[in-house]
Order: C-alpha cells, then sequence, then structure tokens
C-alpha cells in the first residue's frame, strides 16, 4: 500500500513540479485562473495523500499503568487492563480475509478491527463490558507473539487466576 500510495504522490508530484518547470522556462501550459485551479487541486491531492500515508498505514500501542492506549490515526481507544479476559495470538489473515470472516458462524466474532494495511497478523483481546459481556478486538502487530505476551504479563485478572491457584494449592496442604 506504501509502494501505490509513494507513486501516486510522485506522479502528482511529478507532475506539478514539470509544469511549475515549463512556465518558468518557457510558454506556461496553463495561465491565469486555469492555473490557480491546476494548482490548487494538484496541491490539496498531494496534501489528501499525505494525510492518509501518515495517519492510515501506522498504529501506536502503549501500555503505561492500568491502561492499554490504541492509536490509529485519528482514532484512538483506551482499555483499562483490569477488563481484558483473554489476549490470543490470532491467526495470520489479510484485513480483507479477516473482515469476510465476520459472516461465518464457525468463527469468533471480531467487534472492533484495529488493523493496518499490510499487517496481517495480530492478537485478539476479549474485552468485559459494564454488562458482563465480552466483546472481542482484534489488534494488528507485526510482532504479535511479543504483544501477547507483554500484555499477558501486566492483565490483573490473569495475576489474580494465578495466585488464587497457589493459595488454594498451599491451603490443601
Amino acid at each position: 500500500m506504501f509502494g501505490f500510495l509513494g507513486l501516486l504522490l510522485g506522479v502528482t508530484a511529478g507532475a506539478l513540479t514539470g509544469v511549475a518547470i515549463k512556465g518558468l522556462i518557457d510558454e506556461p501550459v496553463v495561465s491565469g485562473s486555469g492555473a490557480l485551479m491546476f494548482y490548487a487541486a494538484f496541491g490539496i491531492s498531494s496534501l489528501m495523500t499525505m494525510f492518509v500515508m501518515l495517519n492510515y498505514l501506522s498504529m501506536g500501542l502503549l501500555v503505561t499503568g492500568e491502561k492499554f492506549d490504541i492509536r490509529l490515526g485519528m482514532k484512538s481507544a483506551v482499555i483499562d487492563l483490569a477488563d481484558i479476559s483473554a489476549v490470543r495470538i490470532a491467526e495470520p489473515q489479510s484485513r480483507m480475509t479477516r473482515a469476510a470472516a465476520q459472516s461465518r458462524p464457525d468463527r469468533r466474532s471480531i467487534a472492533k478491527l484495529w488493523s493496518v494495511l499490510g499487517v496481517k497478523t495480530g492478537i485478539e483481546i476479549d474485552i468485559r463490558s459494564g454488562d458482563d459481556s465480552v466483546v472481542t478486538w482484534f489488534v494488528a502487530s507485526l510482532d504479535a507473539e511479543a504483544l501477547s505476551e507483554k500484555l499477558g504479563a501486566v492483565i490483573p485478572s490473569n495475576a489474580s487466576d494465578e495466585s488464587s491457584e497457589d493459595s488454594d494449592s498451599s491451603s490443601g496442604a
């Protein structure tokens, strides 16, 4: 996807530069209000392409204190670590395949996809909501195993489950 957007940006910038240089050296290709509209359109298309490249092709994940922060472009979400009941590595699939699989009854339903174009791996997070229901989110990651391990290490419910198992075994002895 970066290649396509880069090519689009290169063609736009090349045409803009070529027309501008031609206008400086020789007879302008466009002039007057036509030139104003031409340069404005190409400038806006370049800015839109840059906006898409910077906002929708990179995602930030941050675990701080008791929160898991997900940022994708202008969208963001903050999850309390206490609300996460399970983290597992999702099977590698493309973004389109994952979205299409939502209609299959034998698959786990994903409530929210935090995916980046071109990243096929990630984790699935089970999140408890206020009404005791559990929703599953997919979060894309180039290193899904490391992210799963890091989240698994800081989720309070896992620590309390392990400590209750330890106290059960020690009280029975």
